[in-house]
């Protein structure tokens, strides 16, 4: 009898303590939304203008019971001033600041005023974060979350060193390259997924100073999720360490192709590579809109098929390749790392050319980890080249390591690998890192977070 009723004691000890708020495991939440910032006709620098498709703010919000963290994708080329949306979100959701992660998806299209210049605005855009943010938590259902890769080959390196002994932004077949796709997603009831984030490496230049506006391949990519899953599901995607990566056929411009006279960019000196301007073709002649709509379209097949593509092995990897799990630890850190700087003497110059530099100022290079389970989310502030990533995901302690680069702030630019530092292209050239820093700074530092999760 004793035994039995110190049986019974025990089992209500477990099942009170499995009850008690403070050790319970309250499982996962996730919700998600999207908030339309698509510009109006009216707000375009041009009438003959086009607005191909819709521009969002997508948000996901991640909460275990005991800590939250938030993923944030605009479909811009990114975002400078971010403290203050930050906070105000945070203050909305009691999300901590060094929790969350917001990126550009990098579209070069997302106005017609060259990468951050025109409609929407930056207040548009902030006020769409902290309205994304707040719907996302309040859609917020139990979840299991997931992570998954495959490999799809639609990207190349841009670092080409040509036929003529020269430093230009085409093709370099040969260069590094990474072609995975990595997908976290969040299944909800009956297995649909509230939300998925993709990874891919890979510039969406595709429209640039063309005069449309567009999310780019990462706007296809979402919205084939999104339409497989009947509107059911957010989906968000991130630039990877796409610092050097273009789509494979990028590089003939929307301009070129078509041959359209009067409204080509002003042409690239072959010696000194000097800078175009970038601010769109204006308003097109009458005469020539017909031939530059038909190129535009030419262009949005090839788009629409880097979307798809994407999208439909996004699909692939999160019906076949990849195991749920219910609950999942949160853990997030974010600290500067600090590399010795330089400053250009001759500034002139695009590419193809020594600049000459002197000592300047230590550049902040933003870093963070944003552990979700075994799922590691490692943040940069800057444009990464592909060998930094492919390094990292190499020397990780973790299997499941994503890259999300231009997080948080574009205020670090272009962070060019140890092995490109001798390459006279813009991104290099132009860069105020000194060389051989930047690499092993941010690779130790990210794996030295996630050490520091396990403590």
């Amino acid at each position: 009898m004793k035994r039995k009723n110190t049986i019974k004691l025990i089992l209500w000890g477990l099942i009170l303590f499995m009850a008690c708020p403070a050790f319970a495991q309250t499982g996962l939440k996730v919700g998600a939304a999207k908030v339309d910032i698509t510009p109006k006709q009216s707000d375009l620098k041009s009438s003959t203008d086009i607005i191909r498709d819709n521009l969002y703010v997508r948000a996901i919000y991640i909460d275990n019971g005991t800590n939250s963290a938030v993923l944030v994708a605009i479909d811009a080329g990114g975002i400078h001033e971010i403290d203050d949306v930050l906070a105000k979100s945070s203050a909305s959701t009691g999300c901590p600041v060094q929790n969350y992660v917001v990126t550009g998806t990098h579209t070069h299209s997302g106005n017609t005023g060259g990468l951050f210049n025109g409609a929407p605005t930056a207040e548009t855009i902030a006020d769409a974060i902290v309205a994304s943010v707040d719907q996302a938590k309040a859609n917020m259902a139990p979840a299991r979350v997931g992570y998954g890769t495959t490999e799809v080959d639609l990207n190349v390196n841009r670092d080409n060193f040509d036929e003529n002994l020269e430093w230009h932004q085409t093709a370099n077949w040969d260069g590094p390259s990474d072609k995975t796709l990595a997908v976290i997603t969040f299944l909800g009831e009956g297995d649909v997924p509230i939300a998925v984030y993709m990874n891919y490496a890979m510039h969406p230049v595709n429209f640039f100073i063309s005069g449309v506006v567009s999310a780019d391949f990462p706007g296809d990519a979402t919205k084939y999720v999104e339409d497989m899953f009947e509107g059911k599901t957010v989906a968000l995607f991130s630039q990877g360490a796409s610092g050097d990566q273009n789509p494979k056929m990028a590089y003939t411009s929307i301009f070129q192709e078509g041959q359209i006279k009067g409204v080509l960019p002003p042409p690239v000196e072959p010696t000194t590579g000097r800078q175009p301007s970038f601010e769109g073709p204006g308003e097109i002649p009458a005469d020539q809109l017909e031939a530059h709509k038909k190129v535009v379209d030419r262009k949005s097949d090839y788009v629409h098929m880097l979307g798809t593509t994407l999208g439909n092995n996004a699909v692939q990897v999160m019906l076949y390749h990849t195991q749920y799990e219910k609950s999942s630890k949160i853990w997030c850190k974010k600290e500067d790392v600090v590399c010795p700087g330089r400053v250009r003497i001759d500034t002139k110059g695009r590419e193809n050319y020594d600049p000459g530099y002197k000592d300047g100022p230590d550049v902040h290079i933003g870093l963070g980890l944003v552990q979700i389970g075994d799922i590691n989310l490692v943040t940069v502030s800057g444009e990464v080249y592909s060998e930094i990533g492919m390094r990292l995901k190499a020397e990780s302690p973790a299997s499941k390591t994503m890259m999300v680069t231009l997080t948080n702030g574009t205020r670090t630019g272009y962070i060019y690998s140890t092995q490109a530092s001798t390459h006279l292209t813009f991104q290099v050239i132009g860069s105020n890192l000194k060389p051989g820093y930047a690499e092993p700074a941010i690779v130790n530092t990210a794996i030295g977070m996630m050490e520091e999760s396990k403590l």
